[in-house]
């Protein structure tokens, strides 16, 4: 059992490695030809010309919540927005950090639903939300500028065995961990 521990901790500590070192780097000036989000991985795929940069990311409970799977586009951007939400204005976050869609919201072609910032930076890795998909507020920074209006968006759900799933979970603490320490990610 030890040494399983010990390889997964290296599995998970490599994917780490591998989101950091080589993801990051095609960020600079690139634009996304495409967004993936898988729901069950709890990631964001940045698909570019020149590679792919990849983000954690939280996505719907069930039921009315779920984040719905489907192919959409980016219809709207918009840095700092103001929250509309169960009659209450919020204040753009850095004015009010109670602001649930955090620094930048990207929406797509099915009305109400998107890519934002969070107010809740540790419900990253789970389902959560009311159905959009959530993102550190450094993350949807850096991917904000990447993604133009018209950017297809695909959201998928990919089966995912058990013994996979810890170690998905295993790498998002790890993540969440990077980022409270003020790690680049």
């Amino acid at each position: 059992m030890k040494d399983y521990r010990r390889s997964r901790f290296f599995c998970i500590a490599a994917l780490a490695v591998a989101l950091v070192v080589v993801a990051i780097p095609s960020a600079r000036g690139a634009t996304a030809t495409e967004v993936l989000v898988d729901k069950s991985f709890h990631i964001t795929v940045l698909r570019t010309a020149s590679g792919t940069l990849v983000f954690p990311d939280a996505t719907g409970t069930t039921g009315d919540s779920a984040t719905p799977v489907g192919t959409y586009k980016v219809t709207e951007k918009q840095a700092n927005p103001s929250w509309h939400w169960e009659g209450k204005v919020y204040a753009p976050y850095l004015q009010d950090k109670a602001n649930g869609l955090g620094v930048r919201w990207i929406g797509i072609s099915l009305p109400s639903y998107g890519l934002h910032g969070t107010d809740e930076p540790f419900s990253i890795g789970k389902d959560v939300s009311h159905g959009c998909v959530r993102h550190q507020n450094a993350d949807v920074t850096k991917a904000f500028p990447m993604i133009p209006t018209g950017t297809p968006v695909s959201i998928i759900e990919t089966p995912v065995p058990q013994q996979t799933e810890g170690m998905v979970t295993d790498f998002l603490e790890l993540y969440d961990l990077l980022a409270v320490m003020g790690g680049s990610h």
